[in-house]
């Protein structure tokens, strides 16, 4: 019996993530082709559900940072390019913004 219960944990962890240990990460892309320009790892959680405030407030979290990331010139990107801000907080959501930043 403990075997299946440890077989369907690690079913678990391999198809939707690690359930135990949620992560925020966030990416500023090219508004074009997605490719990645910077990316953070916002924060995490342990034994957190997807209602935590670290999973529902990544996307809020990952905006901001991009909206700064701009701001400051998109580090040794070309003045003027645009970006969009890419988030994933682990199996609870992901997504790329429709909203596009210049770098100043």
């Amino acid at each position: 019996m403990k075997f299946f219960l440890l077989l369907v944990l690690a079913l678990i962890v391999m198809i939707n993530g690690n359930p135990l240990n949620r992560e925020c990460k966030c990416k500023a892309v090219s508004n074009t082709i997605s490719f990645p320009f910077h990316s953070w790892d916002i924060s995490s959680c342990k034994l957190c559900s997807c209602k935590d405030a670290a999973m529902v407030n990544c996307e809020q979290a990952c905006k901001s940072m991009v909206e700064s990331y701009a701001r400051t010139g998109c580090g040794k990107v070309i003045k003027g390019s645009k970006v969009k801000y890419s988030w994933e907080a682990s199996s609870c959501s992901k997504g790329v913004s429709k909203v596009e930043y210049t770098c100043a």
